[in-house]
């Protein structure tokens, strides 16, 4: 589950601060100890688009989907970190709703994100790390009766997290406050 907060730079240099909500689920293929490929498909539950004016369009649910691979640079032991490369492609679709209306606008999303990840094995059970990733891609959606491309005034993220296991169960936490700001948290277990 996941939240981010951001502004979106449309034509014209209109600028419109987005948050948006979704939940997903997501596989991994552990092709050998280094490469990892990844997939996940989820749902956006809501959240808003305000344009400067103060007008407040209401998110509608919508969908999302990634895909990208993993690649553990360095294995890292002790206080040596791990760290992993990433490349990931992504993709979300919903609809908009103005204000004291009924009138539903298309919006979507797509990026390619290059992330560096370097955390901290500690007594296998609590792998703390820090992340940067750099992104983009445009944004399309219609503001003010005419369909504009935008694209996010940031196009980095600095991301703190911690995961750790309890048995077959993994718990995770990330918190971006750096460039594009968001939340994530969620399970996971191997087989």
């Amino acid at each position: 589950m996941g939240l981010f907060d951001t502004t979106i730079r449309f034509d014209d240099d209109r600028d419109v601060d987005v948050d948006m909500t979704s939940v997903s689920v997501s596989g991994g293929w552990f092709i050998n100890d280094r490469w990892t490929v990844r997939a996940s498909a989820g749902v956006i539950l809501g959240g808003s688009l305000q344009p400067a004016d103060g007008t407040v369009h209401d998110v509608e649910p919508g969908g999302t989907g990634t895909i990208g691979t993993e690649y553990r640079a360095v294995v890292g032991r002790e206080a040596t970190p791990f760290i992993d490369l990433s490349l990931f492609l992504s993709a979300s679709w919903a609809q908009t709703v103005a204000p004291d209306s009924n009138n539903k606008t298309d919006y979507s999303a797509a990026d390619a994100r290059l992330g560096v990840r370097a955390g901290w094995n500690v007594e296998d059970s609590f792998f703390p790390y820090v992340v940067t990733r750099v992104f983009g891609g445009p944004v399309n959606w219609k503001l003010d009766g005419e369909d504009v491309v935008g694209s996010d005034i940031n196009h980095y993220q600095v991301a703190f997290g911690a995961s750790t296991r309890i048995g077959p169960v993994g718990l995770f936490v990330e918190g971006s406050f750096l460039g594009e700001k968001a939340l994530s948290t969620g399970m996971s277990t191997t087989w």
